[in-house]
Protein backbone atom coordinates (compact mmCIF):
# COMPACT_ATOMS: atom_id res chain seq x y z
CA UNK A 1 0.00 0.00 0.00
CA UNK A 2 1.01 3.41 -0.81
CA UNK A 3 0.19 7.28 0.55
CA UNK A 4 -2.31 8.43 -1.99
CA UNK A 5 -3.94 11.86 -2.54
CA UNK A 6 -7.07 12.08 -1.18
CA UNK A 7 -8.54 13.86 -4.01
CA UNK A 8 -7.59 11.19 -6.58
CA UNK A 9 -9.28 8.87 -4.26
CA UNK A 10 -12.57 11.38 -4.07
CA UNK A 11 -12.61 11.64 -7.63
CA UNK A 12 -11.82 7.96 -9.05
CA UNK A 13 -15.14 7.34 -6.89
CA UNK A 14 -16.73 9.16 -10.43
CA UNK A 15 -14.49 7.93 -12.62
CA UNK A 16 -15.55 4.07 -11.45
CA UNK A 17 -18.72 5.05 -10.52
CA UNK A 18 -20.20 3.85 -13.65
CA UNK A 19 -18.36 0.59 -13.56
CA UNK A 20 -19.55 -0.24 -9.98
CA UNK A 21 -18.67 0.41 -6.65
CA UNK A 22 -16.85 -2.47 -5.55
CA UNK A 23 -14.23 -2.01 -7.87
CA UNK A 24 -13.56 1.69 -5.80
CA UNK A 25 -13.69 -0.44 -2.61
CA UNK A 26 -10.83 -3.03 -4.15
CA UNK A 27 -8.65 0.15 -5.82
CA UNK A 28 -8.98 2.20 -2.71
CA UNK A 29 -9.68 -0.05 0.56
CA UNK A 30 -12.65 1.75 1.55
CA UNK A 31 -16.12 0.14 1.89
CA UNK A 32 -19.27 2.27 -0.14
CA UNK A 33 -20.27 3.78 2.95
CA UNK A 34 -16.81 5.41 3.80
CA UNK A 35 -16.08 6.26 0.01
CA UNK A 36 -19.37 8.22 0.50
CA UNK A 37 -18.38 10.02 3.67
CA UNK A 38 -14.96 10.26 2.63
CA UNK A 39 -16.60 12.59 0.03
CA UNK A 40 -18.33 14.93 1.79
CA UNK A 41 -15.28 15.03 3.99
CA UNK A 42 -13.31 16.25 1.18
CA UNK A 43 -16.09 18.63 0.32
CA UNK A 44 -15.39 20.11 3.81
CA UNK A 45 -11.97 20.35 2.98
CA UNK A 46 -12.53 22.36 -0.24
CA UNK A 47 -15.10 24.61 0.97
CA UNK A 48 -13.10 25.53 3.89
CA UNK A 49 -11.18 28.32 2.12
CA UNK A 50 -7.09 26.73 2.47
CA UNK A 51 -5.80 27.31 -0.73
CA UNK A 52 -2.84 24.93 -0.40
CA UNK A 53 -2.52 21.59 -1.88
CA UNK A 54 -0.42 20.05 1.01
CA UNK A 55 -3.34 19.01 3.04
CA UNK A 56 -4.96 16.50 0.43
CA UNK A 57 -1.54 14.36 0.12
CA UNK A 58 0.15 11.66 1.77
CA UNK A 59 -2.79 9.45 3.41
CA UNK A 60 -2.78 5.52 3.84
CA UNK A 61 -6.66 4.78 2.91
CA UNK A 62 -8.04 2.09 4.78
CA UNK A 63 -5.07 0.48 6.19
CA UNK A 64 -5.00 -2.56 8.14
CA UNK A 65 -2.02 -3.73 10.65
CA UNK A 66 -0.81 -7.35 8.95
CA UNK A 67 -2.27 -10.06 11.11
CA UNK A 68 -4.81 -8.50 13.75
CA UNK A 69 -7.21 -6.87 10.88
CA UNK A 70 -7.42 -3.68 12.88
CA UNK A 71 -8.62 -1.10 10.14
CA UNK A 72 -7.93 2.62 10.13
CA UNK A 73 -9.39 5.19 7.58
CA UNK A 74 -6.94 7.80 6.91
CA UNK A 75 -3.47 7.83 8.38
CA UNK A 76 -1.23 10.31 7.68
CA UNK A 77 2.65 10.19 9.51
CA UNK A 78 5.18 11.95 9.76
CA UNK A 79 8.51 11.70 11.85
CA UNK A 80 7.19 12.68 15.01
CA UNK A 81 3.30 12.97 14.47
CA UNK A 82 0.49 10.31 13.56
CA UNK A 83 -2.93 11.99 12.22
CA UNK A 84 -5.80 9.50 12.18
CA UNK A 85 -8.90 10.45 10.55
CA UNK A 86 -12.08 8.23 11.26
CA UNK A 87 -15.07 8.22 8.92
CA UNK A 88 -18.39 7.55 9.64
CA UNK A 89 -22.02 8.24 7.83
CA UNK A 90 -24.91 9.38 9.53
CA UNK A 91 -25.33 8.47 13.16
CA UNK A 92 -28.80 9.95 13.70
CA UNK A 93 -30.32 6.48 14.31
CA UNK A 94 -28.65 7.03 17.73
CA UNK A 95 -29.18 8.65 20.93
CA UNK A 96 -26.51 11.22 22.23
CA UNK A 97 -24.85 9.74 24.45
CA UNK A 98 -24.68 6.29 22.09
CA UNK A 99 -23.11 8.12 19.29
CA UNK A 100 -21.00 9.62 21.73
CA UNK A 101 -19.89 6.29 23.44
CA UNK A 102 -19.80 4.49 20.05
CA UNK A 103 -16.80 7.26 18.50
CA UNK A 104 -15.08 7.17 22.13
CA UNK A 105 -14.78 3.46 22.19
CA UNK A 106 -13.21 3.08 18.41
CA UNK A 107 -11.05 6.46 19.32
CA UNK A 108 -9.79 4.75 22.54
CA UNK A 109 -8.79 1.30 20.39
CA UNK A 110 -6.84 3.55 17.81
CA UNK A 111 -5.25 5.12 20.44
CA UNK A 112 -4.04 1.81 22.12
CA UNK A 113 -2.73 0.54 18.67
CA UNK A 114 -1.17 3.79 17.52
CA UNK A 115 0.68 4.99 20.91
CA UNK A 116 3.29 2.01 19.77
CA UNK A 117 4.55 3.88 17.18
CA UNK A 118 6.59 6.57 19.55
CA UNK A 119 4.78 9.21 17.68
CA UNK A 120 2.11 12.23 18.92
CA UNK A 121 -0.78 11.15 18.07
CA UNK A 122 -4.02 13.18 16.77
CA UNK A 123 -7.50 11.36 16.08
CA UNK A 124 -10.03 12.33 14.84
CA UNK A 125 -13.43 11.49 13.68
CA UNK A 126 -15.83 12.91 11.42
CA UNK A 127 -19.78 12.24 11.17
CA UNK A 128 -21.93 12.59 8.10
CA UNK A 129 -24.38 15.05 9.04
CA UNK A 130 -22.74 16.18 12.42
CA UNK A 131 -19.44 17.54 12.63
CA UNK A 132 -16.47 16.84 13.66
CA UNK A 133 -14.79 15.39 16.95
CA UNK A 134 -11.19 14.50 18.91
CA UNK A 135 -9.57 12.32 21.14
CA UNK A 136 -8.55 14.26 24.53
CA UNK A 137 -5.89 11.43 25.94
CA UNK A 138 -5.38 12.95 28.76
CA UNK A 139 -8.56 12.90 29.96
CA UNK A 140 -10.06 9.77 27.60
CA UNK A 141 -12.92 11.40 26.53
CA UNK A 142 -14.34 13.24 22.80
CA UNK A 143 -14.53 16.82 22.06
CA UNK A 144 -16.10 18.45 19.70
CA UNK A 145 -13.89 20.02 17.14
CA UNK A 146 -13.61 22.16 13.93
CA UNK A 147 -12.53 21.56 10.03
CA UNK A 148 -10.64 24.50 10.92
CA UNK A 149 -8.38 22.17 13.66
CA UNK A 150 -7.70 19.49 11.55
CA UNK A 151 -6.31 21.83 8.20
CA UNK A 152 -4.00 23.67 10.90
CA UNK A 153 -2.49 20.29 12.39
CA UNK A 154 -2.51 18.72 8.93
CA UNK A 155 -0.59 21.86 7.19
CA UNK A 156 1.41 22.16 10.14
CA UNK A 157 2.61 17.84 9.55
CA UNK A 158 5.77 17.52 7.62
CA UNK A 159 4.54 14.23 5.55
CA UNK A 160 7.41 11.78 5.15
CA UNK A 161 6.05 9.76 2.13
CA UNK A 162 9.06 7.04 2.65
CA UNK A 163 7.36 6.10 5.38
CA UNK A 164 5.98 2.43 5.63
CA UNK A 165 3.11 1.88 8.22
CA UNK A 166 3.72 -2.06 7.84
CA UNK A 167 7.44 -1.31 9.31
CA UNK A 168 6.09 0.78 12.04
CA UNK A 169 3.23 -1.98 13.33
CA UNK A 170 3.99 -4.90 15.21
CA UNK A 171 1.21 -7.61 15.73
CA UNK A 172 3.19 -8.72 18.25
CA UNK A 173 3.13 -5.85 20.83
CA UNK A 174 -0.76 -5.94 20.81
CA UNK A 175 -1.33 -9.71 21.91
CA UNK A 176 -0.98 -9.44 25.58
CA UNK A 177 -0.86 -12.61 27.67
CA UNK A 178 -2.94 -13.55 30.91
CA UNK A 179 0.02 -15.25 32.06
CA UNK A 180 3.35 -13.40 31.27
CA UNK A 181 1.37 -9.87 30.90
CA UNK A 182 -1.24 -10.31 33.67
CA UNK A 183 -0.93 -7.01 35.05
CA UNK A 184 -1.69 -5.48 31.63
CA UNK A 185 -4.70 -8.17 31.44
CA UNK A 186 -6.21 -7.20 34.46
CA UNK A 187 -6.04 -3.81 33.65
CA UNK A 188 -7.69 -3.62 30.85
CA UNK A 189 -4.37 -2.43 28.37
CA UNK A 190 -5.60 -4.92 25.15
CA UNK A 191 -8.14 -5.19 22.85
CA UNK A 192 -9.88 -8.13 20.73
CA UNK A 193 -9.83 -8.13 17.14
CA UNK A 194 -12.90 -8.37 15.18
CA UNK A 195 -13.24 -12.11 14.98
CA UNK A 196 -12.53 -12.33 18.79
CA UNK A 197 -15.22 -9.92 20.06
CA UNK A 198 -17.75 -11.21 17.53
CA UNK A 199 -17.58 -14.79 19.19
CA UNK A 200 -17.32 -13.15 22.78
CA UNK A 201 -20.51 -11.58 21.89
CA UNK A 202 -22.22 -14.85 20.55
CA UNK A 203 -21.05 -16.62 23.91
CA UNK A 204 -22.33 -14.30 26.51
CA UNK A 205 -25.45 -14.08 24.60
CA UNK A 206 -25.90 -17.85 25.64
CA UNK A 207 -25.01 -17.60 29.20
CA UNK A 208 -28.23 -18.96 30.60
CA UNK A 209 -27.98 -22.12 27.49
CA UNK A 210 -27.34 -25.69 27.86
CA UNK A 211 -24.84 -25.54 24.77
CA UNK A 212 -21.55 -26.77 24.23
CA UNK A 213 -18.99 -23.95 22.39
CA UNK A 214 -16.00 -25.08 20.65
CA UNK A 215 -13.21 -22.79 19.63
CA UNK A 216 -11.07 -24.27 17.50
CA UNK A 217 -7.91 -22.18 16.29
CA UNK A 218 -4.16 -22.58 15.56
CA UNK A 219 -0.93 -21.37 18.12
CA UNK A 220 -0.24 -17.36 17.92
CA UNK A 221 -4.32 -16.89 17.38
CA UNK A 222 -5.48 -15.24 20.97
CA UNK A 223 -7.99 -18.21 21.76
CA UNK A 224 -6.52 -17.77 25.07
CA UNK A 225 -6.87 -14.01 25.67
CA UNK A 226 -10.32 -14.58 24.38
CA UNK A 227 -11.61 -16.97 26.94
CA UNK A 228 -9.73 -15.52 29.60
CA UNK A 229 -11.33 -11.85 28.32
CA UNK A 230 -14.96 -13.26 28.62
CA UNK A 231 -14.39 -14.64 31.94
CA UNK A 232 -12.80 -11.30 33.11
CA UNK A 233 -15.95 -9.39 31.63
CA UNK A 234 -18.27 -11.90 33.34
CA UNK A 235 -16.54 -11.40 36.90
CA UNK A 236 -16.98 -7.41 36.08
CA UNK A 237 -20.37 -8.10 36.36
CA UNK A 238 -20.54 -11.21 39.29
CA UNK A 239 -21.22 -14.16 37.13
CA UNK A 240 -19.03 -16.94 37.96
CA UNK A 241 -16.96 -19.29 35.92
CA UNK A 242 -14.51 -21.61 36.41
CA UNK A 243 -11.70 -22.02 33.86
CA UNK A 244 -9.90 -25.56 33.85
CA UNK A 245 -6.47 -25.41 32.34
CA UNK A 246 -4.95 -29.00 30.85
CA UNK A 247 -1.50 -28.48 32.18
CA UNK A 248 0.31 -27.30 34.82
CA UNK A 249 -0.69 -23.87 36.28
CA UNK A 250 1.49 -21.04 35.76
CA UNK A 251 2.45 -18.24 37.39
CA UNK A 252 -0.07 -16.37 35.73
CA UNK A 253 -2.79 -18.72 36.79
CA UNK A 254 -1.16 -18.19 39.81
CA UNK A 255 -1.86 -14.76 40.54
CA UNK A 256 -4.55 -14.85 39.20
CA UNK A 257 -6.06 -16.96 41.83
CA UNK A 258 -4.49 -15.59 44.52
CA UNK A 259 -4.10 -11.58 43.43
CA UNK A 260 -7.58 -11.38 41.84
CA UNK A 261 -10.06 -14.35 43.75
CA UNK A 262 -10.27 -16.15 39.70
CA UNK A 263 -11.63 -19.68 39.94
CA UNK A 264 -8.81 -21.53 38.11
CA UNK A 265 -7.79 -25.26 38.21
CA UNK A 266 -5.33 -27.65 36.70
CA UNK A 267 -7.04 -30.21 35.18
CA UNK A 268 -5.55 -32.97 37.53
CA UNK A 269 -7.52 -31.19 40.11
CA UNK A 270 -11.04 -32.44 39.10
CA UNK A 271 -12.52 -35.77 39.60
CA UNK A 272 -15.13 -37.18 41.32
CA UNK A 273 -15.13 -35.87 44.70
CA UNK A 274 -13.70 -32.18 44.31
CA UNK A 275 -16.00 -31.30 40.74
CA UNK A 276 -19.42 -30.51 43.26
CA UNK A 277 -17.24 -28.41 44.87
CA UNK A 278 -15.59 -26.38 42.42
CA UNK A 279 -18.63 -26.50 40.07
CA UNK A 280 -22.05 -25.77 41.92
CA UNK A 281 -24.68 -24.21 41.23
CA UNK A 282 -23.26 -20.37 41.14
CA UNK A 283 -21.42 -21.48 38.47
CA UNK A 284 -22.84 -19.80 35.33
CA UNK A 285 -19.98 -21.07 33.03
CA UNK A 286 -16.99 -23.24 32.32
CA UNK A 287 -13.90 -22.65 30.49
CA UNK A 288 -11.46 -25.48 29.01
CA UNK A 289 -8.36 -24.61 28.14
CA UNK A 290 -6.10 -26.80 25.59
CA UNK A 291 -9.54 -29.24 25.53
CA UNK A 292 -7.20 -31.15 23.47
CA UNK A 293 -5.24 -32.80 26.16
CA UNK A 294 -8.18 -33.54 27.94
CA UNK A 295 -8.96 -37.15 28.58
CA UNK A 296 -12.26 -39.15 28.05
CA UNK A 297 -12.44 -39.65 31.34
CA UNK A 298 -11.96 -36.00 32.75
CA UNK A 299 -14.52 -34.74 29.52
CA UNK A 300 -16.82 -37.16 30.66
CA UNK A 301 -16.93 -35.91 33.99
CA UNK A 302 -16.73 -32.33 33.32
CA UNK A 303 -19.94 -32.75 30.49
CA UNK A 304 -22.04 -34.92 33.08
CA UNK A 305 -21.59 -32.00 35.24
CA UNK A 306 -22.28 -29.26 32.86
CA UNK A 307 -25.70 -30.62 31.76
CA UNK A 308 -26.51 -31.87 35.66
CA UNK A 309 -26.58 -27.80 36.39
CA UNK A 310 -27.62 -26.75 32.69
CA UNK A 311 -24.33 -24.61 32.29
CA UNK A 312 -22.62 -23.65 29.00
CA UNK A 313 -18.94 -25.17 28.68
CA UNK A 314 -16.29 -23.36 26.35
CA UNK A 315 -13.81 -25.52 24.98
CA UNK A 316 -10.89 -24.03 23.49
CA UNK A 317 -8.28 -25.84 21.95
CA UNK A 318 -5.72 -26.92 19.06
CA UNK A 319 -5.67 -30.39 17.44
CA UNK A 320 -1.48 -29.90 16.79
CA UNK A 321 -0.44 -29.36 20.18
CA UNK A 322 0.32 -32.35 22.02
CA UNK A 323 2.18 -34.17 24.35
CA UNK A 324 1.69 -38.01 23.59
CA UNK A 325 1.41 -39.54 20.50
CA UNK A 326 -2.46 -40.06 19.89
CA UNK A 327 -3.71 -37.48 23.02
CA UNK A 328 -4.48 -34.71 21.04
CA UNK A 329 -8.68 -34.71 20.17
CA UNK A 330 -10.86 -32.77 17.99
CA UNK A 331 -13.27 -32.08 20.39
CA UNK A 332 -15.69 -30.95 18.12
CA UNK A 333 -16.38 -34.25 16.45
CA UNK A 334 -16.48 -36.06 19.92
CA UNK A 335 -18.69 -33.58 21.03
CA UNK A 336 -20.84 -34.34 17.52
CA UNK A 337 -20.63 -38.22 17.93
CA UNK A 338 -21.28 -38.67 21.13
CA UNK A 339 -23.76 -35.63 22.06
CA UNK A 340 -26.05 -35.34 19.04
CA UNK A 341 -28.12 -33.91 20.78
CA UNK A 342 -27.29 -31.27 22.56
CA UNK A 343 -26.71 -27.78 20.70
CA UNK A 344 -23.02 -27.96 19.48
CA UNK A 345 -21.45 -24.50 18.02
CA UNK A 346 -18.09 -24.35 16.78
CA UNK A 347 -16.03 -21.28 16.06
CA UNK A 348 -12.48 -20.74 14.85
CA UNK A 349 -9.57 -17.81 14.43
CA UNK A 350 -7.66 -17.83 11.63
CA UNK A 351 -4.82 -14.44 11.88
CA UNK A 352 -1.51 -15.35 13.83
CA UNK A 353 -1.13 -12.75 15.89
CA UNK A 354 1.61 -13.94 17.93
CA UNK A 355 3.78 -15.94 15.47
CA UNK A 356 4.76 -13.78 12.64
CA UNK A 357 4.67 -15.28 8.74
CA UNK A 358 8.38 -15.26 8.55
CA UNK A 359 8.39 -17.33 11.96
CA UNK A 360 5.61 -19.75 10.56
CA UNK A 361 7.42 -19.94 7.74
CA UNK A 362 10.45 -21.62 8.68
CA UNK A 363 8.81 -23.62 11.28
CA UNK A 364 6.73 -25.18 8.38
CA UNK A 365 10.02 -25.43 6.90
CA UNK A 366 11.68 -26.93 9.76
CA UNK A 367 9.52 -30.05 9.96
CA UNK A 368 9.11 -30.43 6.30
CA UNK A 369 11.41 -28.91 4.25
CA UNK A 370 9.84 -26.97 1.08
CA UNK A 371 6.59 -27.19 3.24
CA UNK A 372 5.91 -22.93 3.06
CA UNK A 373 8.02 -21.79 -0.52
CA UNK A 374 7.27 -18.35 0.63
CA UNK A 375 10.47 -15.24 0.05
CA UNK A 376 10.39 -14.52 4.03
CA UNK A 377 13.15 -12.73 5.42
CA UNK A 378 14.20 -15.55 8.44
CA UNK A 379 16.15 -12.65 10.15
CA UNK A 380 14.65 -13.38 13.63
CA UNK A 381 15.75 -16.92 13.55
CA UNK A 382 19.12 -17.94 14.60
CA UNK A 383 21.27 -21.05 14.27
CA UNK A 384 24.31 -21.61 16.79
CA UNK A 385 26.55 -24.75 16.85
CA UNK A 386 28.38 -26.58 19.37
CA UNK A 387 29.42 -30.05 19.99
CA UNK A 388 30.12 -29.89 23.86
CA UNK A 389 27.66 -29.94 26.40
CA UNK A 390 28.81 -28.25 28.96
CA UNK A 391 29.24 -25.16 27.19
CA UNK A 392 25.73 -25.46 25.33
CA UNK A 393 24.96 -25.60 28.87
CA UNK A 394 26.82 -21.92 30.03
CA UNK A 395 25.81 -20.49 26.66
CA UNK A 396 21.94 -21.30 27.54
CA UNK A 397 22.20 -20.02 31.22
CA UNK A 398 24.48 -16.81 29.42
CA UNK A 399 21.62 -16.10 27.19
CA UNK A 400 18.81 -16.54 29.66
CA UNK A 401 20.73 -14.28 32.22
CA UNK A 402 22.05 -11.42 30.37
CA UNK A 403 19.84 -11.31 27.09
CA UNK A 404 16.26 -12.34 27.91
CA UNK A 405 15.94 -15.63 26.84
CA UNK A 406 13.24 -17.98 27.75
CA UNK A 407 14.65 -21.61 27.33
CA UNK A 408 12.38 -24.36 26.88
CA UNK A 409 13.54 -28.10 26.77
CA UNK A 410 11.88 -31.43 26.38
CA UNK A 411 9.98 -33.81 29.23
CA UNK A 412 11.90 -36.68 29.55
CA UNK A 413 10.37 -40.00 31.17
CA UNK A 414 11.03 -39.99 35.28
CA UNK A 415 11.55 -43.74 34.75
CA UNK A 416 13.51 -44.74 31.84
CA UNK A 417 16.66 -43.64 30.26
CA UNK A 418 16.10 -41.88 27.23
CA UNK A 419 17.54 -40.23 24.05
CA UNK A 420 16.39 -37.01 25.36
CA UNK A 421 17.24 -37.50 28.76
CA UNK A 422 20.39 -35.61 28.73
CA UNK A 423 19.11 -32.67 26.65
CA UNK A 424 15.73 -32.44 28.63
CA UNK A 425 18.08 -30.68 30.67
CA UNK A 426 19.10 -28.56 28.85
CA UNK A 427 16.51 -25.81 29.50
CA UNK A 428 14.79 -23.76 32.53
CA UNK A 429 11.20 -24.91 31.32
CA UNK A 430 9.95 -27.89 29.99
CA UNK A 431 7.49 -28.40 26.91
CA UNK A 432 4.57 -29.24 29.41
CA UNK A 433 5.42 -25.96 31.47
CA UNK A 434 4.69 -23.71 28.95
CA UNK A 435 1.42 -24.62 27.60
CA UNK A 436 -0.55 -21.62 26.70
CA UNK A 437 2.36 -19.69 26.93
CA UNK A 438 4.18 -17.32 25.00
CA UNK A 439 7.69 -15.77 25.40
CA UNK A 440 9.51 -12.90 23.42
CA UNK A 441 12.65 -15.24 22.50
CA UNK A 442 13.02 -18.93 22.82
CA UNK A 443 16.12 -21.13 22.73
CA UNK A 444 16.37 -24.76 22.53
CA UNK A 445 18.62 -27.81 21.21
CA UNK A 446 18.23 -30.13 18.74
CA UNK A 447 21.17 -33.05 19.45
CA UNK A 448 22.58 -36.39 17.28
CA UNK A 449 19.28 -37.95 17.54
CA UNK A 450 17.65 -35.06 15.15
CA UNK A 451 17.80 -35.52 11.40
CA UNK A 452 16.79 -35.67 8.24
CA UNK A 453 17.87 -39.05 6.84
CA UNK A 454 17.21 -39.83 2.94
CA UNK A 455 13.51 -37.47 3.66
CA UNK A 456 12.57 -33.64 3.78
CA UNK A 457 10.76 -34.70 6.66
CA UNK A 458 12.41 -34.02 10.49
CA UNK A 459 12.97 -37.36 12.10
CA UNK A 460 12.76 -37.08 15.83
CA UNK A 461 13.85 -39.83 18.63
CA UNK A 462 11.53 -42.30 20.46
CA UNK A 463 10.55 -41.49 23.85
CA UNK A 464 7.92 -41.72 26.21
CA UNK A 465 6.52 -38.32 25.26
CA UNK A 466 6.17 -37.43 21.74
CA UNK A 467 9.38 -35.43 20.48
CA UNK A 468 7.79 -33.95 17.51
CA UNK A 469 4.68 -32.88 19.57
CA UNK A 470 7.11 -31.29 22.26
CA UNK A 471 9.29 -29.67 19.64
CA UNK A 472 5.95 -28.07 18.10
CA UNK A 473 5.21 -27.02 21.40
CA UNK A 474 8.63 -25.33 22.08
CA UNK A 475 8.75 -23.42 18.73
CA UNK A 476 5.23 -22.52 18.56
CA UNK A 477 5.61 -20.51 22.21
CA UNK A 478 7.79 -18.17 20.54
CA UNK A 479 7.01 -14.14 19.67
CA UNK A 480 9.86 -12.71 17.76
CA UNK A 481 12.90 -14.22 17.83
CA UNK A 482 13.55 -18.00 17.61
CA UNK A 483 17.45 -19.55 18.83
CA UNK A 484 18.47 -23.26 17.66
CA UNK A 485 21.39 -24.87 19.14
CA UNK A 486 22.46 -27.76 17.58
CA UNK A 487 24.74 -29.71 19.35
CA UNK A 488 27.35 -32.28 18.21
CA UNK A 489 25.35 -32.87 14.71
CA UNK A 490 26.90 -30.89 11.81
CA UNK A 491 24.60 -32.81 9.72
CA UNK A 492 21.30 -31.20 11.02
CA UNK A 493 23.27 -27.92 11.32
CA UNK A 494 24.05 -27.89 7.45
CA UNK A 495 20.23 -28.67 6.95
CA UNK A 496 18.88 -25.88 9.32
CA UNK A 497 21.06 -23.85 7.95
CA UNK A 498 20.02 -23.83 4.01
CA UNK A 499 16.60 -24.15 5.24
CA UNK A 500 17.74 -20.84 6.39
CA UNK A 501 18.92 -19.36 3.28
CA UNK A 502 15.73 -20.75 1.80
CA UNK A 503 14.49 -16.70 1.71
CA UNK A 504 17.70 -16.14 -0.83
CA UNK A 505 17.59 -18.63 -2.46
CA UNK A 506 13.46 -17.97 -3.32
Amino acid sequence: MEAINIVSAFESRFALQSLNNRTFYKLSNLKICEAKTLSLFYKELIHSGYDSFDIFDGYFIGYEIHQISKEFDLLRFSNDLVIDIELKSDLGKYTSEQKNKKILKQMKQNYYYLKFLDRDILIYTYVENDGIYKYNNEKEIIEKSTIEDIILNLSLQKVNFNINPDNLFVPSNYLISPFNKTENFVNGEYFLNGAQDDIKKEIIKSINDDKFFCISANAGTGKTLLIYDIAKTLKEININSVIIHCGKLNNGHKTLVHDYDWCILSISNINDNSIKTYINNDTKIIFIDEAQLISNDELELLIKRAKQLKIVIVFSYDTKLYLKDGESKDIYNYLKQNYPQNELIKRGLTNKIRTNKSMYSFIKNMFNIGSCNNNLNYSGISIEYFSDFENTKKYIEYLEEYHGWTSITYTSSNHNQEKISDISKLGSRNAHDVIGQEFDKVVFVMDKHFNYGDSKRLQTPKAYYSVRGMLYQIVTRVINELKIIVLDNPELYVKLMEIKSLEKNN
